[in-house]
Formats: C-alpha cells, structure tokens, sequence
C-alpha cells in the first residue's frame, strides 16, 4: 500500500501530528501533483485549526496570569531550569518537546515539554498543566513518567518526562512483522495501561498509533509506552488544574480516524472512559486488518461534516470483512507484516477477533466492554484458547440495526415473502382447478373434447403462474437485495421450505414445484447444502408422480448437478449431468438447447475434472447445437 492510495482522511490524519511548518513540505511529498487532493487536505486543515479556541493567540501584548511576551524559543544548548536541550524530538498544536540532559541531582537524558511562546492563552496553559498533572498522577510500566515540573523566567511553563526511544506501535509491529498473537500481546499492555489512567481519574481521548511509542525493557522485551496526554479529561471529581478548562461547544477533540461517536457527536453528552474504549478498538482493528476502519477513499466527500457523520451513523465492516477486500498484493503484505498466509490470516481473524473488535467500536457506548481490563481480558481469552464474552448482538438487536441501515432492501425482501405466500395459494387455485377439469371429462363422456380443452387451459394457465411467480421472485430477490443479508433470506427460505413440507404433501405437483424453486433460491444465495436437499426431494416427487423419462425430472435433475458442482461434489456431479443429458436426448433428440445446456453443464464438470479433451467436444458440440 504505498502513497497513492492514502486518501484525504489518511493525509489529513497524518499532518495534523506534524509541526505546522513542516506541513507544506510533507504535503508537496505525498500529494506530489494532484493538486485537486492538496487542497481537500489543506480545507480541512484550516477547518479543523477553526474547530476550538485553544488555537487562538493572545492579543498582542496582553498579559495572561502575569504572562507577557516571551522571547524567541529556546533551542539545543541552551538551559531550562537544571536541563541542557540537546535536539528537539517533538511537536504538537501547543509545545515543544525536546531531549534534553539533566545533570544533578542524577545524570540521565530526559523529555522535556515546553510550551510554545505565543500560546500563553488561559485555555492553553490549563490543558498544557492539565497534561503535567495527568502524567503525575500515572504510575505504571506503560505509561511515560513525569520528573519534574517548573516555568520559565518570562513565565512559560514547562514538564520533564521520561525519554521514550521508540517507534509507534503500528510501524514497530510491521518492521518486526511480529505475528497476530504478539500483537495482541502488546495490545493487551497498551490496555492495562489506559485502564490505570481511567482507575487514576483521567480520559486521553487522543488514543492512537502515534501515542503509543514501542520501545525496549531491561530485560530486551518489547514495551509499549503510553504518551500524550495533552488533551486528557478528568473523568470523576479529579481536578487536574486549577485553571478555568472546559471543551467548548462544537469543539472537535482527538483524532478523526480513531475519534468515537460520542466525541464526534458535539452533543451535550458528555464523553466517558468508553471513548477510550471505543478508539482501543480502532487500534486493534488497524493492528489487525493493517487499516482503519472505514474506507477512507470514500469517507470525505464534504469535509469534516462527513467525518463526524461516518463516525456516528456508519457501521464499520468486521475485520476480517476488510481483509477479503483488499487487492490480492494488498492482502499479502498485510498477511507477510503477521508471518502468514493470506487465507491463513483471514481464518485467523474471522470469528472471536471479529466479535472483540466490534463490541469495543460499538456506536452505542452501552454495548461496549465496560473497561479496558475488560477488553484486555477477552483478548486474554482468546490467546489462551477460551471463550470469549464477546458474543454476537441479539437477533432483534441486528434485525433492528438492519432495518436502520437497508430500508430499500426490506421492501425487496417483503415483496419477495408477499409474493411466495401468494404463489402458494394461487399455484394450489389452479392445480385444483385442473384436476376438477379432469374429472369432469371422465364423468362426462359427452363433453369430452370441451372437458380436455378446458383441462388443458387450466393446465397451461397453472404453469404461466408458476413462471410468473418464479420470474417476479428472481427479480426482486437475493441478486438485487440492497445489502445482501443472506442471514434473513435463509431464515426465509428456510420457513417457506419447512411450510412447503407440511402443508403440500397431499399436493405433490405443487410441492415439486416450489421446492425446484426454493432450491435454487438458495443456489442464488450460496447455501448449496440447503439446495442440494430441495432438489433431491423434488426428484424423488417428479420420478414417482411421472414417469422416469419426464421433462420435470430431467430439469430437476440438471438443478441437483449444479448444486453438486457448487460443492465439489465432481463425482457425483457428473453422473447426474450424465443422467440429464441422455433424458433430454431421449426427450428432445440431439438438436435441442436443452440438449446443448446439459452438454455444457456436463463439459464444465469434464473442465473441473481437468478432463479437458472431453469437455472440449462436449462444449463444442453444444455451441453447434445452439
């Protein structure tokens, strides 16, 4: 996956962790000519620098708790406090973090964080002191560890942390292509170490690759490190400034990409520890699937309006969903980052990884796990081979969150029951009125030819029906289905085949007939075992209600074969095509299309078999006929 095909939302995401000056020359790198890109990314950028006020500048000389203007930045060599600045290693919207050397009371290399001269507003300094207390109240491996604490002569406040050597979380998994268990085993400490800032008191909200550097322990283990609280909210009565902090109204906080509904909402609803939840899923979707969640070629088509209803309103697809869309050299160097095969790491996705990943990205935060150790826990789980508490939502739930997200398909998806239903009754109408004409002609021999005549009409007037029926259920069927929920088409199918056997076993002709149909409704619909069985039945009526030679019987013997091919059954499959073929000769003679069909449903067997000179006359043969 390489530069081409990051969309605005990928680009976007990424400046917005760069410095501002650097981001023209990082723009000119990645959107190289297409200039209509640039300035997609470059509307949203001022969008997203106009969303909140903690960007805004004091007025030229106002004085801020004391603060005026303060002197250029200071830079490697010069002195803050007891700390020499060695090489600046970090930026973001408010600060500048440097390495920097500490000489006494130890000697050690250190972060130190320092805020930008100009960006001495009120809400600055509260979130940049908001930050400062957040880390000092942490106390885990996971989380980077704050020293010391003080303020320029001109005023400006500064933080000394641990020094983190480390790549993000995601890049550190792929150069090291560590599989998709030790990903999760580092995902799992990532958990434990938001969970022991929740249990602290405090929010990130901001919880993505980026802040969460990989280094190494002691012991040469890889460890996850925590950084970056600089937009972190208190999450009980914490207080962690004493300076007037709030989130204005219609204030975008965090990451889009990684951003949960609640935050991307701008309600009044205020946000919890289970938006840290939500975005812990995002992570573990991308550590996974090797992207975000959403397809972000599609996601911005309006700006950052888009983003914030695509977040809200939009259903992600599974994990594993995502992978089996990916271009074939696309999927095998995601499966290569996890030391696997593509469909090794399909199958290894798909199921419990699916359920863990939705339940924590679930819209409503109700849903989701209730902590991180929650999370931490399931993954646990998993890796040890138990069950999870992530279990699939309620048959109502996802009938309703269907019904939501595809109303045009359960208009389909009801003319297709009503129709069904209404087939049954006017198909059963018709067959009897048949055999009512026949016995009639029986009884009066008078009337013979009008009896026959008029059986025979009936006759053909049952079989328009059926026609009709079956061409109206094709057309609105599973092939046109918006969506295309084969879970609610089976359970249809499924109850129209189990009426079917109860209620037309006195009706055999009928019963013939609408389980030849149903049969290939679930052929259309890929559930080629359900097909196989309805077939079967309708061939075991059509042999004992006409004789072995029919047309019905040959028909339905050609719909078993191809159920039977759809399921390598090649075998099997072929003596039936055989049988089908030599019934329709023996029907129709050797220039028939029905003839040619079988000759090509039985040459695409030969061609499965690889019995390729067999299949080729037989084809050729057929393509003469037609």
């Amino acid at each position: 996956m390489n530069d081409e095909s990051k969309s605005e939302l990928d680009i976007f995401t990424e400046a917005l962790e760069l410095p501002i000056e650097e981001r023209a020359a990082f723009l000119n790198r990645t959107c190289r000519s297409d200039e209509v890109l640039r300035r997609k990314v470059e509307e949203l950028l001022k969008a997203y620098e106009r969303a909140g006020n903690f960007l805004e500048h004091a007025p030229r000389g106002s004085m801020v708790d004391g603060i005026g203007e303060t002197p250029a930045l200071k830079g490697p060599g010069d002195w803050v406090g007891h700390y020499k600045l060695l090489q600046q290693i970090g930026e973001g919207g408010c600060g500048v973090v440097f390495m920097a050397e500490q000489e006494e009371p130890v000697r050690r290399r250190v972060a130190l964080k320092i805020l930008k001269p100009g960006m001495d507003t009120r809400s600055v300094i509260a979130r940049f002191e908001a930050e400062r207390q957040a880390l000092a109240l942490m106390d885990h491996p996971n989380i980077a560890k704050i020293f010391d604490a003080g303020a320029t002569p001109s005023g400006r406040p500064y933080f000394v942390m641990e020094l983190i050597r480390g790549i993000k979380i995601t890049d550190y998994c792929d150069q090291n292509s560590l599989s998709t268990e030790e990903r999760l085993e580092l995902f799992v400490q990532v958990c434990k170490a938001v969970q022991h800032a929740h249990q602290k008191g405090v929010i990130h909200r901001d919880i993505k690759p980026s802040n969460i550097m990989v280094t190494t322990s002691l012991e040469g283990a890889a460890l996850p490190v925590v950084i970056d609280f600089g937009i972190a909210k208190a999450a009980t009565n914490q207080r962690l400034t004493d300076k007037t902090l709030f989130t204005a109204f219609e204030m975008l906080i965090g990451t889009p990409a990684y951003m949960s509904p609640e935050q991307a909402a701008l309600t009044s609803i205020d946000v919890d520890t289970r938006t840290d939840i939500y975005s812990l899923g995002v992570l573990l979707y991308e550590l996974l699937a090797g992207s975000t969640p959403f397809d972000t070629a599609e996601l911005l088509k309006e700006g950052l309006d888009e983003i914030r209803r695509v977040i809200r309103d939009q259903e992600p697809a599974r994990p594993s969903t995502r992978l089996s869309k990916l271009t074939p050299a696309d999927l095998t160097t995601v499966a290569q980052h996890r030391k696997s095969e593509p469909l090794k790491l399909f199958r290894t996705i798909r199921g419990d990884l699916d359920w863990i990943v939705m339940k924590a990205m679930e819209k409503d935060r109700t849903r989701r796990y209730e902590t991180a150790n929650g999370l931490a826990l399931d993954v646990t789980r998993y890796l040890a081979g138990e069950a999870i508490s992530a279990r699939p939502p309620s048959k109502l739930y996802r009938f309703q969150k269907l019904l939501l997200r595809h109303k045009l398909m359960f208009v389909g998806i009801g003319t297709f029951t009503l129709l069904l239903l209404t087939g049954l009754i006017v198909v059963s109408a018709s067959l009897a009125r048949e055999r009512h004409a026949r016995r009639e002609t029986n009884t009066a021999l008078q009337q013979a030819e009008a009896g026959k005549t008029q059986a025979q009409t009936e006759a053909a007037k049952s079989q328009q029906v059926t026609r009709f029926l079956e061409n109206m259920l094709e057309g609105v069927g599973p092939s046109v289905a918006l969506g295309r929920d084969t879970t609610l088409l089976r359970e249809i199918l499924d109850r129209t085949a189990e009426r079917v056997g109860r209620e037309m076993t006195n009706q055999p002709l009928i019963e013939a007939e609408l389980r030849s149909l149903v049969g290939r409704l679930y052929l259309e619909i890929g559930i080629y075992d359900r097909a196989e069985q309805m077939h079967r039945a309708a061939l075991e009526i059509n042999r004992k209600t006409f004789n072995s030679g029919s047309r019905r019987t040959a028909d339905t013997l050609r719909d078993l074969g191809v159920a039977l091919w759809k399921q390598d059954k090649l075998e099997e499959a072929e003596n039936v095509h055989r049988a089908a073929l030599a019934m329709r000769r023996h029907l129709f003679g050797n220039n028939h299309e029905d003839v040619a069909t079988s000759m090509n449903d039985l040459g695409t067997i030969y061609r499965h078999q690889h019995k390729l000179t067999e299949a080729e006359a037989l084809i050729r043969e057929g393509l003469a006929i037609r």
